[in-house]
C-alpha cells in the first residue's frame, strides 16, 4: 500500500477580500478621500499644498450658488465630477453642470504639479477603474523613450517622488478603514478540507484528507484577515499568514507598492538602461526587505498543494510571483473564489488573468477548477 503524501493550501488574499467585508479600499476609492481632504483643507485655509498639487479656494463662497442642486459640500461636489469626469473640476474652464444653462465659477483652482497625478484623475471616474501601478509602470517606461539621459533621469526621480507621496496618501487613507467586521463563511474555506474533484490525477488514496498546511499570501496592507487567523502561526491548524506586501503599522514589513512583472517583454530595457533610478519602485527589489518571499519559496517547494483565490485580481502587477507559483510543478489545482451579484460574476475573467501567467497553456487547463466545482465569495452585503 502506497503511502499517502500530505498536501499543502496557499491562500491568495487580494483587495477584493477587503471589498467583501465592506472596506472602501480600491484605488478609485483612495482617489476620492484625497481630494475630499485636500480640499476641505482648502476650503478652510484659501490653499492647501502638498508635493504632488496646490488648490486654491479664493472663491469658495461661489459654492453657495450650488445649494439648491445639493452640491454645496465637498464631498458632494466631489462625488458629482467623480461621475462627469474629473478633468472637467481641475479645469480653469467655468463649470457646467449636466442639464443646467447657467455656467458656474469654479471655487477651487488646481496646480498640478505631478504629471502622474494629472494622469490618475483624468482617468479615475465611475465608469473606470485606474491602477496606480500600471499607470506608473506605463509612465516609466514611456520615460525610457527619450534619447536625453538628463531628462530621462530628471523625469524618473519626478515620477519616483509622485509615487512616492502617493503611498504615504494611500498608507494615511487606509489607516482610516475598519476591517473588524466578521463575515460568515470564510472560516470555513480557510479551514475546508481536501476534495478529490478539484484535483485532476489525486484522490483521497493519493493524499491525506485534510490539509496538512495553509500558508495565506496577503497581498492587502490591511489585517482583515485577522477576523479568522491570527498573525503568528497557529500550531493547531497549521495555518501561517504572510504577508507577503507588507503591513501598515509594521516598520519591520513596511508596505510594498510598485510594479512586479519582471516576465514582460519591456522589462529587458530597464535592466539594459543606464538611468538612475529606474529600479526604485519594482516589487522584487523590496522583497528582499524580509524574509516573507524566502518563505512562500519554501512553502510551494515543500509539498503539492492546492491553490484558493479569494479577492485577488491576479493581474500583471504580481506576474512574477504569481507565474512562480501557478507553474511549479508542486501546485496542482487552482480553484477560484468569483465575486458575484445578481446580474454578474468574475469566474470567466478571472479565469482569463490567470491564463497570462502560464507559459504552459495545457498545464493551466489542467489545473484551474471548474466553474461548476467553484463558489462565490461571501459578502458583507449578505448578512445584513
Amino acid at each position: 500500500m502506497n503511502q499517502k503524501i500530505p498536501i499543502n493550501r496557499l491562500i491568495l488574499l487580494g483587495n477584493g477580500f477587503d471589498l467583501a467585508h465592506g472596506l472602501k479600499t480600491t484605488y478609485n476609492d483612495f482617489i476620492i478621500w484625497y481630494l475630499v481632504q485636500a480640499m476641505e483643507k482648502a476650503s478652510m485655509h484659501l490653499e492647501y499644498k502638498d508635493g504632488l498639487m496646490t488648490i486654491n479656494c479664493p472663491h469658495f463662497y461661489a459654492i453657495n450658488s450650488l445649494y439648491n442642486q445639493g452640491l454645496d459640500k465637498v464631498p458632494d461636489f466631489v462625488n458629482y465630477f467623480y461621475h462627469h469626469g474629473f478633468s472637467h473640476m481641475i479645469s480653469e474652464a467655468g463649470l457646467k453642470f449636466q442639464g443646467w444653462q447657467n455656467i458656474y465659477q469654479n471655487p477651487f483652482k488646481f496646480n498640478l504639479r505631478s504629471d502622474l497625478l494629472s494622469t490618475l484623475l483624468t482617468s479615475c471616474s465611475n465608469a473606470n477603474w485606474v491602477d496606480i501601478e500600471n499607470t506608473f509602470y506605463d509612465k516609466l517606461k514611456d520615460v525610457l523613450k527619450h534619447e536625453n539621459p538628463q531628462q530621462k533621469e530628471k523625469e524618473i526621480a519626478d515620477l519616483n517622488q509622485s509615487f512616492q507621496i502617493i503611498i504615504y496618501m494611500l498608507e494615511a487613507y487606509l489607516s482610516t478603514l475598519d476591517g473588524s467586521t466578521n463575515v460568515a463563511g470564510y472560516e470555513t474555506i480557510i479551514n475546508s478540507c481536501f476534495e478529490p474533484d478539484e484535483f485532476v490525477g489525486l484522490t483521497n488514496e493519493d493524499v491525506n484528507g485534510t490539509i496538512d498546511q495553509t500558508m495565506i499570501l496577503n497581498f492587502n496592507y490591511t489585517s482583515t484577515i485577522r477576523n479568522y487567523v491570527d498573525d503568528q502561526t497557529n500550531d493547531q491548524s497549521r495555518i501561517t499568514l504572510n504577508y507577503i506586501h507588507g503591513k501598515l503599522g509594521d516598520e519591520k514589513n513596511r508596505p510594498i507598492f510598485g510594479f512586479g512583472d519582471e516576465l514582460d517583454q519591456d522589462y529587458a530595457s530597464f535592466e539594459l538602461a543606464k538611468t538612475k533610478g529606474i529600479f526604485e519602485y519594482i516589487k522584487s527589489f523590496w522583497y528582499f526587505k524580509t524574509s516573507n518571499y524566502h518563505n512562500l519559496i519554501r512553502f510551494i517547494d515543500s509539498a503539492p498543494y492546492q491553490i484558493y483565490i479569494l479577492g485577488h485580481s491576479c493581474g500583471l502587477s504580481d506576474r512574477t510571483m504569481l507565474n512562480m507559483v501557478f507553474e511549479n510543478n508542486n501546485c496542482k489545482s487552482i480553484k477560484i473564489f468569483y465575486h458575484q451579484n445578481e446580474h454578474f460574476n468574475n469566474y470567466t475573467p478571472l479565469t482569463q488573468e490567470i491564463a497570462r501567467h502560464f507559459k504552459d497553456k495545457q498545464d493551466m487547463r489542467r489545473k484551474i477548477v471548474p466553474f461548476d466545482k467553484s463558489s462565490p465569495m461571501p459578502q458583507v452585503l449578505l448578512d445584513q
